[in-house]
Order: structure tokens, then sequence, then C-alpha cells
């Protein structure tokens, strides 16, 4: 791996340990453990987060759906530099920027890293609303051992959709972006659902391995 790459994931691991740390007395509520109970308990079909138990955490927090599979809910333990980390009592953490799934840690399989190919940022999706953009990332997928895999992308809207979460009906519009490795021939399209007016990704579908995995995230109390 990359000399930089490496340091990356070095700090990613240091900062889930220093979240572990505090996590243990900054999250001791009991209406948390028992979400997070039912939310295991969800895991085993396809049940969701309820409005009255998404609005009884004291966080920042969103659901996730591995393959198709029950609900399950992280809160936000971090927010620095648009990089948004969110996990929960189970040790899963996801890191999103700008909606987009960037690290993971503890999924059966989990993706390290996520960043621009070229020296600039990787544009947010929401830059799609506007029409057709491309994008190039480079992703790490270590229990393959392929690393900084080059993957082209080209995000488009497609319309606007009406979704519920929570109950409540949003007007947003939907990005797909098709995207392309031919390293590891792996090729797929997520699916965003974006707020015009603000550019906030409320709901998304996301392939996050070459090997399977997809993940469906929705914001359930954004930050701020």
């Amino acid at each position: 791996m990359p000399k930089g790459r490496l340091s990356a994931v070095a700090a990613f691991g240091a900062l889930l340990q220093l979240m572990a740390c505090s996590s243990e007395k900054d999250w001791m509520y009991e209406q948390y453990f028992q979400l997070a109970r039912e939310s295991a308990k969800a895991s085993f079909g396809r049940q969701s987060i309820t409005r009255a138990q998404a609005e009884g955490i004291p966080f920042a927090s969103l659901g996730y759906r591995l393959d198709g599979g029950g609900q399950n809910l992280l809160v936000l333990a971090n927010d620095s530099n648009g990089e948004q980390l969110w996990t929960s009592k189970t040790r899963i953490v996801i890191s999103t920027r700008d909606g987009r799934v960037t690290r993971t840690l503890g999924l059966p399989r989990d993706i390290v890293a996520v960043t621009a190919r070229n020296p600039h940022s990787l544009p947010p999706v929401s830059q799609a609303l506007a029409g057709r953009m491309t994008s190039e990332r480079l992703a790490d997928f270590p229990d393959i051992s392929a690393y900084s895999v080059p993957i082209a992308c080209t995000a488009m809207p497609v319309g606007a959709q009406t979704i519920t979460i929570l109950g409540n009906a949003m007007q947003l519009t939907r990005v797909n972006e098709t995207c392309r490795s031919t390293r590891i021939r792996w090729s797929f399209t997520d699916s965003y659902w974006i707020a015009p007016d603000s550019g906030l990704v409320w709901r998304s579908r996301q392939h996050i391995h070459p090997r399977g995995e997809t993940i469906e995230i929705e914001q359930l109390r954004p930050p701020g």
C-alpha cells in the first residue's frame, strides 16, 4: 500500500481507538441501548427503525441496511472537515463524505479508503443535480489485497421522486452514479436521493465491495 494511504488508514484506526475510550462515558443512555437491542433484532428481517425510536436518541443518527436486511442504527461520533464518522456500540463504523461511504469497519467486507484520484477532492454527488458529472477515485479493499483501485464514475440526475423516511414524505431528486473499474472488472450503479435546495443526501444505495455488499443509508437525524 502507498505510504500516504497507509498513513490515512493508521489515522483512521487511531481515531477509532479514541472513540472506543470515550464512548463508554459519553453514550451511556438507556434509550440508546434499547434502540441498539431492537436494531440488532431488526437485522434478521426487513424491520425499520421507528420515528419514536429515532426521536429518543439525542444525537445525529442514520439508519443502514446491509444487503437488504433489517435497519440498524448509527450515531455521529465525529464531524471534521466534511468527514463524518458514524458508529454504534456493536463496533460498526461507517465514514461518509457528502453522502458517499468512504470507509467502513466491522462489516463482513470493509472498504478502508476512498479518495480522489487527482489532487482535488472528490466532488460531492450533489453537483450532479446540475447535470452530468464525471469523477475518478481510488479505493482500498485489504481483504482481497486490492489497493489504490481506480474507479471511474459518471453521475446524472434521473428525476424527482417522493420518498418517506420516519413517516415524512420528501420530494427529492434521484441521482444515479454509474462506476467501473477495469482493473478488478467491477461495475455498478449507486443511487442517491438528494434535497435540491440543500444538497443533503437523505437516502442512498451504494455498492461498497467488489465481492458483494450493498448498503442503504437513510438520514434519521441530520447533523446541525
